[in-house]
Protein backbone atom coordinates (compact mmCIF):
# COMPACT_ATOMS: atom_id res chain seq x y z
CA UNK A 1 0.00 0.00 0.00
CA UNK A 2 1.62 3.55 -0.96
CA UNK A 3 1.57 6.07 1.75
CA UNK A 4 0.09 9.00 1.32
CA UNK A 5 1.77 11.75 2.66
CA UNK A 6 1.06 15.50 3.29
CA UNK A 7 3.24 18.19 3.85
CA UNK A 8 2.17 21.54 5.90
CA UNK A 9 4.44 23.95 6.56
CA UNK A 10 5.71 28.00 6.76
CA UNK A 11 7.21 29.33 3.94
CA UNK A 12 7.36 32.85 2.49
CA UNK A 13 6.23 33.92 -1.08
CA UNK A 14 10.02 34.54 -1.91
CA UNK A 15 10.85 30.81 -0.69
CA UNK A 16 7.88 29.27 -2.59
CA UNK A 17 8.90 30.91 -5.96
CA UNK A 18 12.00 29.56 -5.13
CA UNK A 19 11.14 25.53 -4.41
CA UNK A 20 8.50 25.98 -7.57
CA UNK A 21 11.33 27.48 -10.00
CA UNK A 22 13.66 24.81 -8.61
CA UNK A 23 10.85 21.87 -8.59
CA UNK A 24 10.40 22.85 -12.44
CA UNK A 25 13.52 22.63 -13.56
CA UNK A 26 14.08 19.17 -12.25
CA UNK A 27 10.73 17.94 -13.42
CA UNK A 28 11.72 19.17 -17.30
CA UNK A 29 15.05 17.56 -16.53
CA UNK A 30 13.20 14.56 -16.26
CA UNK A 31 13.90 14.13 -12.01
CA UNK A 32 10.91 12.21 -10.16
CA UNK A 33 9.35 14.61 -7.55
CA UNK A 34 10.40 14.06 -3.86
CA UNK A 35 8.63 12.59 -1.76
CA UNK A 36 5.89 14.06 -0.21
CA UNK A 37 4.64 15.65 -3.38
CA UNK A 38 1.23 17.46 -1.81
CA UNK A 39 2.04 20.29 -0.24
CA UNK A 40 0.17 23.33 1.46
CA UNK A 41 1.82 26.46 3.00
CA UNK A 42 1.13 29.21 5.22
CA UNK A 43 2.73 32.48 5.58
CA UNK A 44 2.95 32.59 9.28
CA UNK A 45 2.67 30.29 12.47
CA UNK A 46 -0.35 32.24 13.41
CA UNK A 47 -2.06 31.53 10.27
CA UNK A 48 -1.35 27.45 9.95
CA UNK A 49 -2.05 26.75 13.57
CA UNK A 50 -5.29 29.30 13.29
CA UNK A 51 -6.58 27.00 10.14
CA UNK A 52 -5.11 23.87 11.49
CA UNK A 53 -7.00 24.23 15.35
CA UNK A 54 -7.19 21.56 17.98
CA UNK A 55 -11.29 20.83 16.35
CA UNK A 56 -9.86 20.77 13.07
CA UNK A 57 -7.07 18.13 13.91
CA UNK A 58 -9.56 16.06 15.42
CA UNK A 59 -11.98 16.05 12.92
CA UNK A 60 -9.53 14.88 9.93
CA UNK A 61 -8.54 12.28 13.08
CA UNK A 62 -11.85 10.97 13.01
CA UNK A 63 -12.53 11.54 9.38
CA UNK A 64 -9.66 9.06 8.46
CA UNK A 65 -10.07 6.36 11.28
CA UNK A 66 -13.93 6.39 10.51
CA UNK A 67 -14.80 7.75 7.27
CA UNK A 68 -16.18 8.17 4.69
CA UNK A 69 -19.07 10.28 6.03
CA UNK A 70 -21.37 12.94 5.03
CA UNK A 71 -21.11 15.92 6.91
CA UNK A 72 -24.12 15.85 9.06
CA UNK A 73 -23.20 12.59 10.01
CA UNK A 74 -19.87 13.59 11.24
CA UNK A 75 -21.13 16.68 13.00
CA UNK A 76 -23.40 14.51 15.08
CA UNK A 77 -20.27 11.78 15.62
CA UNK A 78 -18.59 15.19 17.33
CA UNK A 79 -20.89 16.16 18.79
CA UNK A 80 -20.74 19.83 17.59
CA UNK A 81 -22.92 22.09 15.59
CA UNK A 82 -23.38 21.27 11.79
CA UNK A 83 -22.46 24.59 10.90
CA UNK A 84 -18.98 24.65 12.55
CA UNK A 85 -18.48 21.43 11.18
CA UNK A 86 -19.47 22.20 7.93
CA UNK A 87 -16.99 25.43 8.20
CA UNK A 88 -14.39 23.09 9.27
CA UNK A 89 -14.96 20.91 6.09
CA UNK A 90 -15.17 23.72 3.53
CA UNK A 91 -11.63 25.40 4.66
CA UNK A 92 -10.37 21.75 4.89
CA UNK A 93 -11.33 21.01 1.79
CA UNK A 94 -9.95 24.38 -0.33
CA UNK A 95 -6.52 23.04 1.02
CA UNK A 96 -7.40 19.48 -0.20
CA UNK A 97 -6.69 18.07 2.76
CA UNK A 98 -10.49 16.58 3.09
CA UNK A 99 -11.98 15.37 -0.73
CA UNK A 100 -15.06 14.31 -1.64
CA UNK A 101 -15.39 10.61 -2.55
CA UNK A 102 -17.62 9.42 -5.61
CA UNK A 103 -20.38 9.54 -3.33
CA UNK A 104 -20.02 12.96 -2.41
CA UNK A 105 -18.79 11.78 1.26
CA UNK A 106 -15.83 13.03 3.20
CA UNK A 107 -12.65 11.65 3.18
CA UNK A 108 -9.06 12.34 3.99
CA UNK A 109 -6.76 10.84 1.66
CA UNK A 110 -3.34 11.04 3.38
CA UNK A 111 -2.36 8.47 5.64
CA UNK A 112 0.46 11.17 7.06
CA UNK A 113 -0.02 14.64 7.79
CA UNK A 114 3.49 16.53 8.33
CA UNK A 115 3.62 19.65 9.73
CA UNK A 116 6.63 21.45 9.77
CA UNK A 117 7.52 24.69 11.74
CA UNK A 118 10.95 26.71 11.68
CA UNK A 119 11.99 27.57 14.77
CA UNK A 120 14.57 29.71 13.13
CA UNK A 121 13.21 32.40 10.30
Amino acid sequence: MNNRKILISICSLDEFKKATRIAFKQAQAGASPEDPIHRVYFTSEEDLFSMLSPKRMELLKYLKKNGPLSCRKLATLLNRAYANVHEDVKQLTQLEIIQKDEDQKLTVPWDQVDIAVPLVA
